[in-house]
């Protein structure tokens, strides 16, 4: 029990669960959200407000121009299911990143995405963290000061600094902390209706879009439900209900962004990915010296010496982090298995291979098809953040004096700003977007954009950094052959674009009409390119995906097409005309002509989805030269309307509106049950 009120030292070994009311006169219950606003504000003041500063990599080459397009988009009335521009056309809504129903999106779609608004979105997730771990850490611990220390750890700590390029995991990461504190409040009280906001908070975590932390962060959930299972044997069943069904209401709730996704990834690359076999990412054993000295790795010195990914070895989160965790451990039982369970075996999974763990979790479900264990990292942070909560709790009781807590805080608030902000070069770019990213993107309009006829496209290597952000071409409306990143390409255009490396001739099918020659570093025409619309002259039947890949590399698009069996008609009309009369993201209206029952070839990528029909009549879909869009058109003349229309997107919002009803049916009758509860308690 604990003996003193919260804000002042406790003077026995804390219980979880098991807090004092606060006082009226608690100083720290107007305190503590000041300083957790004011710190993470401090950190993020200068890159969200200063023009001298930027964004970095993929925080620009991705997500600031994902959702800057998806804002210009919706304030242009339309919903961009499908864009033209990457990989010959891409279902741009089906990749979950792209953040499109996470809620707390919505108001930067509305006042649109410029870099510094995208590190609002960064502090107010930091923010979010914090005080998620803080309200985490009082519950369990009861002491405020110690909660303070809790939220400023994990919400400024390594993780969030070294991943602020990745708009998604800081996201995914700020929402760890409620799912176990609602968990935690369920188990004691009102387990339906915490049950069900932690299935809403875990919702809106997987609507953020990132599959790795999401899964990291049930993982995190389950391995503190095994510490209150080990604390409370008896009540084993009842835990992992709850902790069980969280998750799943989770994923009911973001079927509209889960379902097409689901789509997207089975058609993507991302099925050939086997983490058993994957060995970047991992943590070595010395980078946990940046817990202590945080330019253990050169980082500050600006001769960075450590793992590849500069943005993945940090874990600095004050220096005063892992004395207190300890600390904390080791004097308070009660908190040692819920820190232990989310330290230990998520660091042992995360040094990969080597340490033999990361061999048995990546054949589990999910954890084979992610890679870089080192994402699992606010995991561990937050559970030593939590030990530290403990630890300062323990020692403001050993030392009962009022400075010790605001010492301890005043220094972890200059020390994170000093080391997380002001210096470290991961947090921001000392110079301004225009000066990193705009010429570059200037000068892709200049020399290409502006020089690209229409239905035609621009053809260069993926992750070409000369034209300003990595999706330069979603900025600039061009269409072109490459995109960013690979782990969605779709399978059966890579293997085009790998066969055409073989075969140039390739590019003609995708209507290239400008491509960059790597080894003269100039631009050249192609005057060979195919109409978008065409007759193929001939056909060549093929009787499955991996025939047709295997024919790509001496195909001659101007004088053959690859076509499915069942399609190919033996009186193709090579000689029929089409013309593209219409033209929008995810539409075209093709106006044609044939002597016969044809197949019409499109210079755009072939997914599930699209529908083809003439006259009020529905045309067959497929795929043709592997992976571009083919159409079985009747003779005669007549306009084909063929329009893209994601398979799985109307069934996820019907999954996601009857979830979100049943949830807030739970929490609304369940009301009088809890408050007459409340008042026999009471």
């Amino acid at each position: 029990m604990v003996e003193a009120s919260i804000g002042k030292a406790p003077t026995r070994v804390l219980q979880p669960s098991k807090t004092s009311p606060p006082t009226a006169a608690d100083p720290w219950r107007v305190l503590a959200p000041i300083i957790l606003f004011l710190a993470t504000l401090a950190c993020y003041w200068v890159p969200m407000t200063s023009a001298h500063t930027s964004i970095l990599w993929d925080a620009a080459d991705l997500f600031r121009v994902r959702q800057d397009y998806l804002s210009r988009e919706l304030h242009a009335g339309r919903i961009p299911f499908w864009t033209p521009y990457p990989w010959a056309g891409y279902p741009f809504l089906a990749d979950p990143e792209v953040g499109a129903w996470y809620p707390l999106n919505w108001p930067f779609f509305l006042i649109g995405v410029s870099p510094h608004v995208l590190v609002v979105e960064h502090w107010l997730h930091a923010l979010l963290a914090s005080f998620g771990a803080y309200f985490l850490a009082l519950r369990l611990v009861g002491y405020r000061p110690g909660a303070v220390l809790a939220g400023l750890c994990y919400g400024l700590s390594g993780y969030f600094v070294g991943h602020s390029s990745h708009t998604v995991m800081i996201q995914g990461a700020a929402w760890t902390p409620w799912l176990l504190l609602l968990l935690d409040r369920g188990l004691a009280s009102h387990a339906v209706r915490h049950t069900v906001l932690g299935g809403l908070a875990a919702g809106a975590m997987i609507l953020v879009g990132h599959f790795q932390t999401a899964l990291y962060s049930f993982l995190a959930l389950g391995l503190f439900a095994t510490a209150r299972v080990i604390e409370q044997p008896r009540r084993w069943a009842r835990i992992l209900g709850c902790a069980l069904a969280v998750p799943f209401i989770g994923t009911l709730i973001s079927a509209i962004a889960t379902g097409p996704g689901l789509e997207l990834a089975m058609h993507s690359v991302r099925t050939t990915l086997a983490a058993v076999t994957h060995q970047e990412g991992i943590i070595p054993f010395p980078a946990l010296a940046t817990l202590f000295y945080p330019n253990f790795y050169g980082l500050f010195s600006e001769n960075y010496q450590g793992p590849q990914d500069i943005t993945q070895f940090y874990f600095y989160a004050g220096i005063l982090l892992v004395p207190f965790a300890i600390c904390g451990w080791w004097r308070n039982r009660a908190m040692r298995w819920t820190g232990l369970l989310l330290v230990v075996p998520t660091i042992w999974y995360a040094m990969g291979q080597p340490a033999g763990l990361y061999l048995l979790v990546a054949r589990l479900p999910g954890f084979s098809s992610v890679r870089a264990p080192v994402h699992v990292w606010f995991v561990p942070t937050l559970g030593l953040a939590l030990g530290a909560a403990a630890g300062l709790a323990e020692a403001a009781a050993r030392w009962p004096v009022k400075w010790l807590p605001r010492i301890v805080l005043a220094v972890t608030c200059v020390d994170l700003f000093y080391f997380q902000s002001a210096t470290n070069p991961l947090a921001y770019a000392r110079i301004s977007y225009e000066d990193l990213y705009g010429a570059r993107e200037q000068l892709f309009g200049q020399y290409v954009g502006s020089h690209l006829p229409p239905l035609t496209r621009f053809e260069a290597p993926d992750m070409l950094t000369a034209f300003g952000p990595l999706q330069h071409y979603l900025d600039l409306r061009a269409e072109v052959s490459y995109g960013y990143p690979p782990p969605l390409k779709l399978t059966r255009y890579t293997d085009y674009i790998e066969a055409m490396a073989g075969n140039p001739a390739l590019r003609n099918g995708l209507n290239v009409s400008l491509w960059l020659d790597m080894e003269a570093g100039a631009i050249r025409g192609n005057p060979n390119a195919l109409p978008r619309a065409n007759f193929p002259k001939s056909l060549v039947a093929v009787q499955s995906m991996e025939e047709s890949r295997q024919r790509l590399p001496t195909l001659d698009q101007a004088r053959q097409a690859l076509v499915p069996a069942a399609f190919a008609v033996p009186a193709q009309d090579g000689s029929g005309a089409a013309e593209v009369r219409e033209f929008a993201p995810g539409h075209y209206r093709i106006h044609y002509r044939s002597a016969s029952r044809s197949v019409l070839r499109v210079g755009s990528a072939y997914f599930g989805g699209w529908s083809a029909k003439a006259s009020g009549e529905r045309l067959d879909v497929f795929p043709v030269d592997h992976a571009l869009t083919g159409v079985l058109v009747p003779p005669g003349e007549a306009d084909v309307d063929l329009d893209y229309h994601s398979n799985y997107f109307w069934a996820g919002v019907l999954v996601t509106l009857s979830s979100l009803l049943a949830c807030l049916g739970l929490l609304w009758f369940r009301r009088p049950r809890d408050a007459e509860q409340s008042a026999t308690r009471i």
